[in-house]
Protein backbone atom coordinates (compact mmCIF):
# COMPACT_ATOMS: atom_id res chain seq x y z
CA UNK A 1 0.00 0.00 0.00
CA UNK A 2 1.49 3.47 -0.84
CA UNK A 3 2.13 5.95 2.21
CA UNK A 4 0.53 8.89 1.55
CA UNK A 5 2.60 11.75 1.63
CA UNK A 6 1.79 14.98 3.57
CA UNK A 7 1.00 18.18 1.50
CA UNK A 8 4.35 20.15 3.65
CA UNK A 9 6.63 17.13 2.60
CA UNK A 10 5.61 17.14 -0.22
CA UNK A 11 6.14 20.99 -1.05
CA UNK A 12 9.61 20.74 0.80
CA UNK A 13 10.66 18.12 -1.22
CA UNK A 14 9.54 19.94 -4.60
CA UNK A 15 11.28 23.12 -3.83
CA UNK A 16 14.50 21.09 -2.65
CA UNK A 17 14.59 19.77 -5.95
CA UNK A 18 14.18 22.60 -8.27
CA UNK A 19 16.29 25.43 -8.76
CA UNK A 20 16.09 29.19 -10.23
CA UNK A 21 16.24 29.60 -14.23
CA UNK A 22 19.55 30.88 -15.01
CA UNK A 23 19.43 34.40 -15.48
CA UNK A 24 19.25 36.28 -18.67
CA UNK A 25 20.16 39.34 -20.01
CA UNK A 26 19.15 42.19 -18.19
CA UNK A 27 15.59 43.92 -19.00
CA UNK A 28 14.72 48.02 -19.21
CA UNK A 29 13.23 48.69 -15.63
CA UNK A 30 9.93 49.40 -16.96
CA UNK A 31 9.61 45.51 -18.64
CA UNK A 32 10.40 44.23 -15.43
CA UNK A 33 7.39 43.71 -12.98
CA UNK A 34 6.69 40.60 -12.13
CA UNK A 35 10.36 39.50 -12.21
CA UNK A 36 12.56 38.00 -9.70
CA UNK A 37 15.88 39.94 -9.32
CA UNK A 38 19.16 37.37 -10.08
CA UNK A 39 21.44 39.63 -8.08
CA UNK A 40 22.01 42.46 -5.11
CA UNK A 41 21.21 46.05 -6.24
CA UNK A 42 23.03 49.06 -5.26
CA UNK A 43 21.85 53.01 -5.58
CA UNK A 44 23.22 54.85 -8.22
CA UNK A 45 22.10 58.05 -6.15
CA UNK A 46 21.09 59.16 -3.15
CA UNK A 47 17.50 59.50 -2.65
CA UNK A 48 16.58 62.23 -2.59
CA UNK A 49 19.84 63.92 -4.69
CA UNK A 50 19.44 66.63 -3.07
CA UNK A 51 17.87 68.77 0.11
CA UNK A 52 14.67 70.06 -0.61
CA UNK A 53 11.19 71.30 0.85
CA UNK A 54 8.68 68.99 2.30
CA UNK A 55 6.37 71.81 1.83
CA UNK A 56 5.20 74.91 0.20
CA UNK A 57 6.58 77.79 1.92
CA UNK A 58 9.81 80.15 2.69
CA UNK A 59 13.03 78.57 2.81
CA UNK A 60 15.62 80.25 5.88
CA UNK A 61 18.95 80.10 7.65
CA UNK A 62 17.60 78.99 10.99
CA UNK A 63 20.03 80.77 12.52
CA UNK A 64 19.77 84.78 11.07
CA UNK A 65 20.07 86.92 13.52
CA UNK A 66 17.16 89.10 11.74
CA UNK A 67 14.94 85.83 11.63
CA UNK A 68 15.49 85.41 15.51
CA UNK A 69 15.56 89.10 16.67
CA UNK A 70 11.41 88.82 14.99
CA UNK A 71 12.43 90.96 12.10
CA UNK A 72 10.27 90.72 8.73
CA UNK A 73 12.88 89.18 6.22
CA UNK A 74 13.11 90.05 2.39
CA UNK A 75 12.18 87.57 0.35
CA UNK A 76 15.33 87.42 -2.29
CA UNK A 77 14.28 84.40 -5.08
CA UNK A 78 11.60 82.10 -5.80
CA UNK A 79 12.34 78.23 -6.37
CA UNK A 80 10.61 75.62 -8.18
CA UNK A 81 10.51 72.28 -7.73
CA UNK A 82 12.78 71.33 -10.84
CA UNK A 83 14.09 74.49 -10.78
CA UNK A 84 18.04 75.69 -9.66
CA UNK A 85 18.69 77.11 -6.75
CA UNK A 86 20.06 81.00 -7.03
CA UNK A 87 22.64 82.85 -5.24
CA UNK A 88 23.03 81.73 -1.11
CA UNK A 89 20.73 83.65 1.41
CA UNK A 90 22.04 86.82 2.77
CA UNK A 91 21.30 87.64 6.27
CA UNK A 92 17.64 89.09 6.35
CA UNK A 93 16.47 87.46 3.40
CA UNK A 94 14.38 84.19 2.53
CA UNK A 95 13.50 82.53 -0.59
CA UNK A 96 10.01 81.71 -1.58
CA UNK A 97 10.23 78.09 -1.82
CA UNK A 98 7.64 74.99 -3.16
CA UNK A 99 7.32 70.85 -2.12
CA UNK A 100 10.25 69.40 -3.82
CA UNK A 101 12.43 72.17 -4.74
CA UNK A 102 16.17 72.55 -3.46
CA UNK A 103 17.38 74.56 -0.92
CA UNK A 104 19.71 77.17 -1.58
CA UNK A 105 22.81 77.59 -0.21
CA UNK A 106 22.19 78.88 3.77
CA UNK A 107 18.99 77.48 4.03
CA UNK A 108 18.51 75.14 6.55
CA UNK A 109 14.68 75.24 7.46
CA UNK A 110 11.52 75.75 5.87
CA UNK A 111 8.68 77.36 7.97
CA UNK A 112 5.13 76.78 6.05
CA UNK A 113 3.06 79.33 3.83
CA UNK A 114 0.38 78.91 6.43
CA UNK A 115 2.87 80.41 9.29
CA UNK A 116 4.05 83.59 7.74
CA UNK A 117 2.24 86.72 6.85
CA UNK A 118 3.44 89.01 3.80
CA UNK A 119 3.25 92.68 4.50
CA UNK A 120 2.60 95.36 1.96
CA UNK A 121 6.26 96.37 1.41
CA UNK A 122 6.50 92.22 0.19
CA UNK A 123 8.90 91.29 3.04
CA UNK A 124 7.71 88.46 4.75
CA UNK A 125 7.14 88.05 8.65
CA UNK A 126 7.40 84.83 10.86
CA UNK A 127 6.02 84.61 14.26
CA UNK A 128 8.27 81.60 15.22
CA UNK A 129 11.64 80.34 14.69
CA UNK A 130 12.19 76.89 13.17
CA UNK A 131 14.86 74.48 13.90
CA UNK A 132 17.34 73.47 11.84
CA UNK A 133 15.72 70.40 9.75
CA UNK A 134 12.09 71.92 10.18
CA UNK A 135 10.23 70.14 6.99
CA UNK A 136 13.49 69.66 5.37
CA UNK A 137 13.92 65.99 3.39
CA UNK A 138 17.74 66.14 3.63
CA UNK A 139 19.92 64.46 0.46
CA UNK A 140 20.05 60.87 1.02
CA UNK A 141 17.27 60.89 3.57
CA UNK A 142 15.45 57.89 2.15
CA UNK A 143 18.67 56.31 0.67
CA UNK A 144 22.29 56.87 0.49
CA UNK A 145 24.37 56.63 -2.58
CA UNK A 146 26.04 52.85 -3.14
CA UNK A 147 23.08 51.56 -0.38
CA UNK A 148 21.99 47.92 -1.06
CA UNK A 149 18.30 48.46 -2.11
CA UNK A 150 17.35 44.98 -3.27
CA UNK A 151 18.54 41.45 -2.89
CA UNK A 152 19.03 38.77 -5.87
CA UNK A 153 15.52 36.92 -5.64
CA UNK A 154 13.58 39.56 -4.21
CA UNK A 155 10.27 40.05 -6.77
CA UNK A 156 10.02 43.20 -8.84
CA UNK A 157 6.75 44.96 -7.49
CA UNK A 158 5.59 48.28 -8.13
CA UNK A 159 6.82 50.00 -4.98
CA UNK A 160 9.97 48.35 -5.70
CA UNK A 161 10.72 49.01 -9.11
CA UNK A 162 9.54 52.83 -8.04
CA UNK A 163 12.62 53.18 -5.38
CA UNK A 164 15.24 51.18 -8.19
CA UNK A 165 14.09 54.23 -10.60
CA UNK A 166 14.49 57.11 -7.74
CA UNK A 167 18.05 55.35 -6.85
CA UNK A 168 19.07 55.94 -10.40
CA UNK A 169 18.43 52.48 -12.02
CA UNK A 170 17.10 51.81 -15.68
CA UNK A 171 18.37 48.15 -16.22
CA UNK A 172 17.83 44.65 -13.86
CA UNK A 173 19.02 41.69 -14.22
CA UNK A 174 16.17 39.19 -13.80
CA UNK A 175 15.63 35.27 -13.93
CA UNK A 176 13.28 34.62 -16.87
CA UNK A 177 9.77 33.63 -16.61
CA UNK A 178 9.07 29.70 -16.57
CA UNK A 179 8.40 28.40 -19.96
CA UNK A 180 5.22 25.74 -19.18
CA UNK A 181 3.59 23.45 -21.70
CA UNK A 182 -0.02 22.58 -20.53
CA UNK A 183 -1.38 18.96 -21.42
CA UNK A 184 -4.58 17.87 -20.88
CA UNK A 185 -5.37 14.36 -20.82
CA UNK A 186 -8.73 11.96 -21.20
CA UNK A 187 -10.49 10.66 -24.52
CA UNK A 188 -14.04 12.16 -23.04
CA UNK A 189 -12.74 15.85 -23.32
CA UNK A 190 -13.82 17.79 -25.91
CA UNK A 191 -12.49 21.12 -27.39
CA UNK A 192 -14.87 23.98 -26.66
CA UNK A 193 -16.84 25.10 -29.32
CA UNK A 194 -16.78 21.67 -30.50
CA UNK A 195 -20.07 19.09 -30.43
CA UNK A 196 -20.16 17.25 -27.75
CA UNK A 197 -20.31 13.66 -28.67
CA UNK A 198 -21.77 10.76 -26.71
CA UNK A 199 -20.06 10.35 -23.09
CA UNK A 200 -17.80 13.72 -23.89
CA UNK A 201 -16.86 16.75 -21.62
CA UNK A 202 -15.61 19.73 -22.33
CA UNK A 203 -12.18 20.30 -21.52
CA UNK A 204 -11.77 22.82 -18.45
CA UNK A 205 -8.75 22.25 -17.02
CA UNK A 206 -6.94 23.67 -19.66
CA UNK A 207 -8.13 27.22 -19.77
CA UNK A 208 -8.04 27.14 -15.88
CA UNK A 209 -4.41 25.87 -16.08
CA UNK A 210 -3.25 28.11 -18.49
CA UNK A 211 -4.67 31.21 -16.67
CA UNK A 212 -3.13 29.36 -13.47
CA UNK A 213 0.02 29.43 -14.66
CA UNK A 214 -0.12 32.88 -16.14
CA UNK A 215 -1.32 34.47 -13.14
CA UNK A 216 1.79 32.93 -11.13
CA UNK A 217 4.35 34.57 -13.54
CA UNK A 218 4.95 31.86 -15.55
CA UNK A 219 4.68 31.79 -20.10
CA UNK A 220 2.51 29.34 -21.77
CA UNK A 221 4.33 28.40 -24.58
CA UNK A 222 1.84 25.20 -25.87
CA UNK A 223 -1.73 23.98 -24.52
CA UNK A 224 -2.15 20.62 -26.00
CA UNK A 225 -4.55 17.25 -25.19
CA UNK A 226 -3.30 14.20 -25.27
CA UNK A 227 -4.96 10.71 -26.02
CA UNK A 228 -5.60 7.51 -23.16
CA UNK A 229 -2.80 5.79 -24.31
CA UNK A 230 0.92 5.07 -23.23
CA UNK A 231 2.61 5.93 -26.94
CA UNK A 232 0.11 8.93 -28.02
CA UNK A 233 0.90 10.38 -24.57
CA UNK A 234 4.13 10.08 -24.81
CA UNK A 235 4.62 11.92 -28.35
CA UNK A 236 2.32 14.54 -26.73
CA UNK A 237 5.23 15.34 -23.86
CA UNK A 238 7.93 14.86 -26.44
CA UNK A 239 6.75 17.97 -27.96
CA UNK A 240 7.09 20.12 -25.47
CA UNK A 241 10.72 20.18 -26.14
CA UNK A 242 11.55 24.15 -25.12
CA UNK A 243 9.44 24.12 -22.00
CA UNK A 244 11.06 24.88 -18.93
CA UNK A 245 8.42 22.67 -16.98
CA UNK A 246 5.00 20.37 -18.02
CA UNK A 247 1.91 20.54 -16.26
CA UNK A 248 -0.08 17.30 -17.12
CA UNK A 249 -4.01 16.99 -16.10
CA UNK A 250 -5.56 14.00 -15.65
CA UNK A 251 -4.30 10.36 -16.08
CA UNK A 252 -2.14 10.08 -12.50
CA UNK A 253 -4.91 8.35 -10.78
CA UNK A 254 -4.89 4.44 -10.93
CA UNK A 255 -7.53 3.74 -13.30
CA UNK A 256 -6.73 1.35 -16.59
CA UNK A 257 -6.38 4.47 -18.78
CA UNK A 258 -3.84 6.30 -16.28
CA UNK A 259 -0.82 6.29 -18.14
CA UNK A 260 0.70 9.36 -16.79
CA UNK A 261 3.27 7.79 -14.05
CA UNK A 262 3.75 5.11 -16.75
CA UNK A 263 5.10 7.66 -19.09
CA UNK A 264 6.78 9.36 -16.79
CA UNK A 265 8.77 6.35 -14.86
CA UNK A 266 9.67 5.62 -18.53
CA UNK A 267 11.39 8.37 -19.80
CA UNK A 268 12.61 10.00 -16.54
CA UNK A 269 11.65 9.48 -12.88
CA UNK A 270 8.76 9.69 -10.18
CA UNK A 271 9.68 11.45 -7.24
CA UNK A 272 6.59 11.10 -5.43
CA UNK A 273 2.73 10.31 -5.85
CA UNK A 274 -0.86 10.14 -3.47
CA UNK A 275 -1.02 13.08 -0.82
CA UNK A 276 -2.48 12.59 2.08
CA UNK A 277 -4.90 15.88 0.59
CA UNK A 278 -8.58 16.10 0.03
CA UNK A 279 -9.03 17.22 -2.86
CA UNK A 280 -6.00 16.55 -5.26
CA UNK A 281 -5.12 12.80 -3.50
CA UNK A 282 -3.48 11.80 -6.99
CA UNK A 283 -0.84 14.15 -7.50
CA UNK A 284 2.26 13.03 -9.30
CA UNK A 285 5.59 15.00 -9.53
CA UNK A 286 8.70 13.83 -11.40
CA UNK A 287 11.03 14.86 -14.28
CA UNK A 288 10.28 13.92 -17.69
CA UNK A 289 13.26 14.06 -19.88
CA UNK A 290 15.24 16.38 -17.51
CA UNK A 291 12.24 18.62 -17.26
CA UNK A 292 9.80 19.07 -13.95
CA UNK A 293 6.33 17.29 -14.60
CA UNK A 294 3.44 18.09 -12.31
CA UNK A 295 0.67 15.38 -12.65
CA UNK A 296 -2.47 16.57 -11.38
CA UNK A 297 -5.77 15.20 -10.91
CA UNK A 298 -8.57 15.95 -13.85
CA UNK A 299 -11.07 16.92 -11.62
CA UNK A 300 -11.01 20.58 -12.16
CA UNK A 301 -11.30 21.64 -8.30
CA UNK A 302 -8.02 19.00 -7.37
CA UNK A 303 -6.55 20.48 -10.17
CA UNK A 304 -7.06 24.26 -8.93
CA UNK A 305 -6.35 23.56 -5.49
CA UNK A 306 -3.05 21.44 -5.95
CA UNK A 307 -1.86 24.01 -8.93
CA UNK A 308 -2.45 26.72 -5.82
CA UNK A 309 -0.71 24.44 -3.18
CA UNK A 310 2.21 22.59 -4.92
CA UNK A 311 2.54 24.05 -8.83
CA UNK A 312 2.38 27.74 -8.30
CA UNK A 313 5.13 27.63 -5.27
CA UNK A 314 7.28 25.92 -7.74
CA UNK A 315 6.84 28.21 -10.45
CA UNK A 316 8.07 31.11 -8.17
CA UNK A 317 10.95 28.93 -7.16
CA UNK A 318 11.88 28.58 -10.96
CA UNK A 319 11.17 32.04 -11.35
CA UNK A 320 13.91 33.06 -9.12
CA UNK A 321 12.18 33.70 -6.01
CA UNK A 322 14.19 33.95 -2.91
CA UNK A 323 10.96 33.50 -0.67
CA UNK A 324 8.29 31.27 -1.57
CA UNK A 325 5.03 33.69 -1.37
CA UNK A 326 2.69 31.43 1.16
CA UNK A 327 -0.77 31.72 0.92
CA UNK A 328 -2.87 34.53 2.90
CA UNK A 329 -4.25 32.61 5.94
CA UNK A 330 -6.74 33.83 8.50
CA UNK A 331 -8.53 32.77 11.67
CA UNK A 332 -12.50 32.21 11.46
CA UNK A 333 -15.30 31.35 13.25
CA UNK A 334 -17.49 28.20 12.05
CA UNK A 335 -21.01 29.08 11.00
CA UNK A 336 -22.27 25.34 10.33
CA UNK A 337 -21.13 22.19 11.21
CA UNK A 338 -18.51 20.67 8.90
CA UNK A 339 -17.83 17.05 8.40
CA UNK A 340 -14.56 16.02 8.02
CA UNK A 341 -13.07 12.46 8.25
CA UNK A 342 -9.33 12.27 9.82
CA UNK A 343 -6.88 11.27 7.17
CA UNK A 344 -6.16 13.69 4.77
CA UNK A 345 -5.58 17.44 5.22
CA UNK A 346 -9.01 18.65 3.91
CA UNK A 347 -9.29 21.70 1.58
CA UNK A 348 -12.51 22.78 1.76
CA UNK A 349 -14.62 24.81 -0.29
CA UNK A 350 -16.27 27.73 1.97
CA UNK A 351 -17.69 31.33 2.45
CA UNK A 352 -16.27 33.55 3.97
CA UNK A 353 -17.99 37.13 5.50
CA UNK A 354 -17.20 39.87 8.09
CA UNK A 355 -19.37 39.53 10.88
CA UNK A 356 -21.30 42.30 12.67
CA UNK A 357 -18.56 42.00 15.36
CA UNK A 358 -16.04 42.37 12.90
CA UNK A 359 -14.38 38.44 12.88
CA UNK A 360 -14.45 36.74 10.22
CA UNK A 361 -17.58 34.05 9.73
CA UNK A 362 -17.13 31.22 7.41
CA UNK A 363 -19.11 28.22 6.12
CA UNK A 364 -18.80 25.38 4.05
CA UNK A 365 -20.20 24.98 0.58
CA UNK A 366 -22.50 22.43 1.04
CA UNK A 367 -21.20 20.34 -2.25
CA UNK A 368 -17.67 19.13 -1.56
CA UNK A 369 -17.37 16.59 -4.69
CA UNK A 370 -14.16 17.33 -6.80
CA UNK A 371 -15.91 18.26 -9.86
CA UNK A 372 -18.14 20.88 -8.20
CA UNK A 373 -16.81 23.87 -10.07
CA UNK A 374 -19.26 26.28 -8.78
CA UNK A 375 -18.45 25.80 -5.36
CA UNK A 376 -15.17 27.52 -6.50
CA UNK A 377 -17.40 30.36 -8.39
CA UNK A 378 -19.66 30.61 -5.49
CA UNK A 379 -17.56 30.88 -2.44
CA UNK A 380 -14.33 32.79 -2.06
CA UNK A 381 -12.31 30.61 0.12
CA UNK A 382 -10.78 27.32 0.78
CA UNK A 383 -11.10 25.48 4.75
CA UNK A 384 -7.86 24.65 5.86
CA UNK A 385 -8.68 21.34 7.72
CA UNK A 386 -5.40 19.27 9.20
CA UNK A 387 -5.19 15.60 8.54
CA UNK A 388 -6.49 14.24 12.16
CA UNK A 389 -9.19 16.39 12.35
CA UNK A 390 -12.67 15.25 12.95
CA UNK A 391 -15.77 16.53 12.24
CA UNK A 392 -16.22 20.31 13.34
CA UNK A 393 -19.15 21.77 15.79
CA UNK A 394 -20.92 25.66 14.96
CA UNK A 395 -18.83 28.19 16.72
CA UNK A 396 -15.18 26.47 16.60
CA UNK A 397 -12.35 27.90 14.64
CA UNK A 398 -10.89 27.21 11.58
CA UNK A 399 -8.09 28.47 9.06
CA UNK A 400 -8.84 29.99 6.16
CA UNK A 401 -7.22 30.47 2.44
CA UNK A 402 -9.20 33.70 0.98
CA UNK A 403 -9.36 32.76 -3.25
CA UNK A 404 -9.73 36.87 -3.88
CA UNK A 405 -6.06 37.83 -5.88
CA UNK A 406 -4.39 34.64 -5.93
CA UNK A 407 -7.29 32.28 -7.68
CA UNK A 408 -10.13 34.22 -8.41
Amino acid sequence: MTTLLDLDTALHRLLDSLEPLPAGPSLPIAEAHGYYLACDQLAAVAVPPFANSAMDGYAVASQDEALRRGDALVVSQRILAGGSPGPALASGCCARIFTGAPLPDGADAIIAQEDARILDDGRVQFDDVPGSGNFVRPRGGDVEAGAKLAHAGDPLHPARLALLIAAGLEALPVHPRPRVAIVTTGDELCAPGTPLAAGQIYDSNATMLAALARDSGAEVMAVTHAPDDPTGLREVLDTATGADAIICSGGVSVGEADYVREVLASAGEVSFWKLALKPGKPFAYGRFRGRPLFGLPGNPVSALVTFLLLVRPALQRMAGAKAIEAPVRFPATLTAAVRKRPGRRDFQRGEYRIGGDGRIEVSANSRQDSNILSALTVGNCLIDLPREQRDLDAGERVWILPLTGWAR
